[in-house]
């Protein structure tokens, strides 16, 4: 993992004076969409949600917002031919986030473009070049693949439209899972917002024929009950992907909580390395000698529907980016400027 000493300087600054950037640093703010069909999408970053993947939401930052928008529907994530996700990412990453040129990133992650974020950077030369990103807000990450794809009812929703897309293929967890080293974030750490509600529509008939379910007592209570017994079997996702997914876990199975492998936590026998929940961890701004306790969530949004005891939100596929965008508008600004 490299050492990176302006991150060091800039975010000691920052908690310093409390405000961020210092030093004329240039934050600059990606989004990464998700899984998305719309035939009028251009392909590259911007500084508009020109493609509405984001529904209007927008982060309020010191920095400049960027929509990263690339062919999350005939493409696979891990396609390095333009427009597919690392493609698209690395060409975004290289003009908005090298610290050679002043600049730092700050990444907002999707679903599907999580999985393609993580894939860029396994596969860069990140630790040996002047890119810097401070961390990663992964909402509703399918980083893990989904059970959907992996039973092709992707398809088959989409092919009631007569609509359906490559990018389903990628989605299966076997080859999201293989697709890259998910140990190897280079020191960048992954805090996760892993959605675990019922609240989405067909619920119990989605989640307890795709999604891992699990038995025993002291269960997730927002999670979707399962049997007849419903008490003691409950089954966890946000209607399109389960918590192994969503939180970073290195397996396909069933979880009824997210775990962390930031430091203070430790769970380096469920957790993929540099994956942890939002946020409650000692990790500056991706910077391991600092002792910053952060104390989230922030925002009232993410607090109404946060699980303290398992780290999950009661929230939908969909508000998992509402989730993130509003923590990170609501968080100090030395976290998140």
């Amino acid at each position: 993992m490299k050492l990176k000493f302006v991150c060091i300087i800039v975010s000691y600054l920052a908690i310093s004076l409390g405000s961020s950037p210092a030093f004329g640093t240039q934050i600059n703010v990606l989004m990464i969409h998700g899984r998305l069909h719309n035939t009028s999408e251009q392909f590259g970053h911007f500084t508009t949600d020109q493609a509405g993947a984001w529904g209007g939401l927008k982060p309020t930052t010191a920095g400049n917002v960027w929509f990263v928008q690339w062919d999350a529907w005939n493409r696979h994530f891990d396609d390095n031919t333009f427009p597919g996700g690392q493609a698209v990412i690395n060409d975004a990453i290289n003009a908005l986030c090298d610290n050679s040129k002043g600049q730092e990133c700050w990444i907002i992650c999707h679903s599907a473009g999580c999985a393609a974020f993580e894939n860029y950077l396994s596969k860069s030369n990140y630790a040996n070049n002047s890119i810097l990103i401070a961390h990663v807000m992964a909402a509703e990450s399918a980083a893990g693949g989904s059970e959907l794809a992996d039973n092709g009812l992707l398809r088959l929703i989409g092919g009631i439209s007569g609509e359906s897309g490559a990018i389903d293929d990628s989605l299966k967890t076997s080859f999201a899972r293989s697709a890259y080293n998910h140990n190897n974030m280079q020191g960048v750490v992954v805090r996760g917002f892993g959605g675990a509600t019922d609240s989405y529509p067909l619920h119990a008939l989605i989640a307890c024929n795709f999604f891992p379910r699990q038995g025993g007592s002291n269960l997730n209570p927002d999670c979707t009950p399962c049997g007849l017994i419903s008490t003691t079997s409950r089954e966890c996702s946000d209607g399109t992907v389960a918590l192994h997914s969503t939180c970073g876990h290195n397996r396909v199975a069933s979880f009824q909580d997210c775990n962390s492998t930031i430091t203070p936590h430790n769970d380096v026998a469920g957790t993929y390395s540099f994956h942890g929940w939002w946020i409650n961890d000692n990790v500056c701004n991706g910077d391991f000698t600092q002792n910053c306790s952060w104390n989230g969530p922030f925002s009232s949004f993410a607090i109404s529907r946060h699980n303290a005891n398992f780290k999950t939100y009661r929230v939908d596929h969909s508000d998992g980016k509402t989730a993130a965008v509003n923590e990170y508008s609501s968080a100090p600004a030395a976290l998140c400027p």
